[in-house]
């Protein structure tokens, strides 16, 4: 069962809550306070999993205590609450929170919400690794892309175009972004999965905002990842992305897919951004080992870090609300045998673009290519596909060195 601690000052808006999840107590245990100092003193008597609160409170609000939440319990998950006129106050608990719903907030979007947020926990079982994930604020920045971004936000003449242009090359920045415009808050009827859209969305004043503010995006501190290469992180990330999308495109694909592949691929390996920040010099460690022993990456991660980047980068992205095929493309990229749908989708497009981008940069970089689940692809009947795969990838390329 789960523990979850409702805090609101409103007594009427806590008693609804009880009423209307009434039929969950077979699954929740379920908290109710009026204020943070209450939900303090939980903390010490109580393990909970699950915090939602208000954002209006009096001496302490949603966003400071959700920010004191992350500092002393980093394994809860954070939800806050908040109505559409509190913008700024949704800026302060962006770093704070997990997701954040609008309020009054539907009786089953909660339910959903809590239900996905904990069924995620079983995607990443080691506790020690949760803890660390779940007290995550956000994800560090490529120091190029982040200085770019700063620089055009600041510029008089800064455009949404311009700066949708820097986000959807950089991991952290497409994740942050789509994390906030997928929230309930901002009552969009369809999910967004690529960071254009969600540029254009939020709007100028809305990015300018949130590249101006400390502590929403950050550049990655290169001074803790030495040994790791970044820039070959991105252009691989950004390789992968760019053949995911054509593979989906090469299979008529909707276009809400082809632009999923896209964002699956940019973010499929952000959970080694997760390692190399921080537990970095025991994912040195195992970097090396997988070199010297040939040994596939996610394997040794999983061997002496209780987890591969891709359940890792996977939990994250699912805590942060990104939809279900960009968070399964991520968790499965290297067995999508282990997924439940066998179907085309996003993990499809990911597993084999990842696979081509490594085979076409290997004279590049030394390294040896990931294998292909052929067993996957066999279920799917799309065994016979790959040599087209190759072929479209090799076109696209060619034809995008031309332009």
């Amino acid at each position: 069962m789960k523990n979850l601690l409702f805090v609101d000052d409103e007594p009427k808006v806590l008693d609804g809550l009880k009423r209307s999840l009434r039929p969950m107590r077979e699954e929740w245990h379920m908290i109710f306070v009026t204020s943070a100092a209450e939900a303090l003193k939980v903390f010490e008597q109580t393990s909970i999993d699950v915090i939602v609160s208000d954002m209006r409170m009096p001496v302490m609000d949603g966003a400071q205590l959700l920010n004191e939440v992350r500092q002393r319990f980093p394994h809860i998950i954070r939800i806050i609450l908040s109505g559409h006129s509190d913008q700024e106050g949704i800026y302060r608990s962006i770093t704070a929170t997990h997701q954040y719903l609008n309020k009054p907030c539907e009786t089953e979007e909660l339910k959903a919400i809590v239900t996905r947020a904990c069924a995620l926990r079983e995607i990443l079982r080691d506790q020690p690794l949760r803890a660390l994930v779940t007290s995550m604020q956000q994800i560090p920045s490529l120091p190029t892309l982040y200085s770019e971004v700063r620089r055009e936000a600041e510029s008089q003449t800064a455009s949404m175009k311009s700066i949708a242009k820097i986000i959807c090359r950089d991991i952290g920045m497409t994740a942050k972004v789509l994390q906030l415009v997928n929230s309930p808050y901002f009552g969009l009827r369809n999910s967004v999965s690529t960071a254009e859209e969600a540029v254009n969305l939020l709007g100028i004043d809305t990015i300018q905002a949130l590249v101006l503010t400390e502590q929403i995006f950050k550049s990655l501190p290169t001074t803790k990842v030495s040994g790791f290469n970044t820039e070959r992180l991105w252009q691989e990330s950004t390789g992968t992305a760019m053949i995911a999308r054509e593979i989906a495109k090469a299979e008529m694909a909707p276009t809400s897919m082809v632009e999923q592949s896209y964002t699956a691929g940019l973010l499929h390996d952000v959970g080694s951004l997760v390692f190399a920040c921080n537990l970095w010099e025991r994912y040195i460690a195992v970097i090396k080992t997988s070199k010297e022993s040939g040994t596939p990456i996610w394997e040794e991660e999983r061997r002496k870090l209780g987890a591969s980047h891709a359940e890792v980068g996977a939990y994250l992205l699912g805590l942060w609300g990104l939809v279900d095929p960009i968070v399964e493309a991520v968790a499965f990229h290297h067995h999508p045998s282990d997924c439940v749908e066998k179907k085309f989708s996003p993990l499809t497009a990911v597993h084999i673009a990842n696979m081509l981008e490594e085979e076409l940069s290997q004279p590049r970089t030394g390294c040896r290519p990931s294998q292909i689940d052929s067993m996957y692809l066999s279920t799917l009947q799309l065994s016979d596909r790959l040599p087209y795969w190759r072929e479209v990838v090799v076109t696209a390329q060619q034809a995008a060195r031309k332009e």
